[in-house]
């Protein structure tokens, strides 16, 4: 079994760009668990547990998805928490810009995020939401959706560890 979720994945140039953003918010905030910036990405579905059949069965759907699809720009912007920045257990950066065109890839109900840090209970991090909530990132063209399996962390491993399994271009049908 495949614990697989498809997702946009950060160019390098603004995973730097973010993580410079938020570092003077991470060293005053030693107390919430941050996500490694290799692990940033946009979550378009999160899949689940798949067997060899639902793993085929998932390239071809995202192929298809992917391919109807035009390539897209994309810039992070703003900054949230869920469920709420008073009552946090995540803090997020959104997706300022080419919102439409992800939810067009993800389904209309999910809200494009990046996931900044978890808190292992509910904390007040409206300051932090506040410090973050005027970042923007330099826009990217979004060209590909992958999909990702997650390996769960062992023992003195921090956070999971994802692997590319395969990479669909968009606009291609």
């Amino acid at each position: 079994m495949a614990r697989l979720f498809t997702a946009v994945l950060l160019p390098d140039d603004v995973e730097a760009h973010l993580a410079e953003a938020i570092d003077a918010v991470r060293d005053a905030r030693p107390d919430l668990r941050w996500v490694r910036p290799r692990n940033w990405h946009l979550t378009l579905r999160f899949l689940g547990e798949c067997g060899p059949r639902e793993v085929d069965r998932q390239r071809q759907h995202w192929a298809g998805r992917a391919g109807a699809i035009a390539p897209c720009e994309l810039a992070l912007g703003g900054a949230g928490a869920f469920p709420h920045a008073w009552m946090a257990k995540v803090l997020w950066v959104g997706v300022r810009h080419g919102v439409e065109t992800f939810r067009a890839l993800a389904g209309p109900d999910q809200d494009p995020h990046v996931t900044l840090a978890r808190v292992r209970t509910s904390a007040d991090l409206t300051g932090v939401v506040g410090e973050l909530g005027d970042y923007e990132s330099p826009p990217w063209r979004v060209s590909e959706v992958s999909l990702v399996e997650s390996h769960l962390r062992r023992r003195g491993e921090r956070g999971p560890r994802y692997e590319v399994l395969e990479r669909f271009p968009l606009g291609v049908a």
